[in-house]
């Protein structure tokens, strides 16, 4: 099961580094387009593991394999249109796109690698 204290812990530390890459976007390279792909590919790259959580918790009830396909679907399609939208528009720029989802993705992987196994549920230490 996805421990959902890990997933909060990772998201603070994701969000510290966007904002981090997010200021220095603007403060080094006095870009707001870089700054912008940063944020979307933040977004884009955290929605999936805040998702999951919501989608494992209940995919073995009846009903819910429905709206979690229906859940997939339309995040598919606002993926697709906020990256219309805003990248082939020259709204934001596609390297920040891809610094946010490095930022997202490496900080769930690296954590889940180095944090330590969550104990089951009645476990006693």
């Amino acid at each position: 099961m996805i421990d959902r204290t890990a997933v909060r812990r990772l998201t603070l530390v994701s969000a510290v580094l966007f904002a981090v890459a997010g200021a220095a976007a603007l403060a080094v390279w006095r870009s707001p387009a870089l700054a912008g792909g940063i944020a979307l590919g933040f977004a884009l790259g955290l929605t999936p593991f805040l998702s999951w959580t919501w989608i494992a918790s209940g995919w073995d009830r009846p009903g819910r394999r429905a709206a979690a396909v229906a859940f997939l679907l339309i995040k598919m399609a606002l993926y697709a249109g906020a990256l219309w939208l805003l990248v082939m528009r020259d709204v934001v720029s596609p390297a920040g796109v891809a610094v946010g989802l490095t930022i997202v993705v490496f900080t769930f992987v690296g954590g889940a690698l180095l944090m330590p196994p969550a104990k089951p549920n009645g476990a006693h230490p």
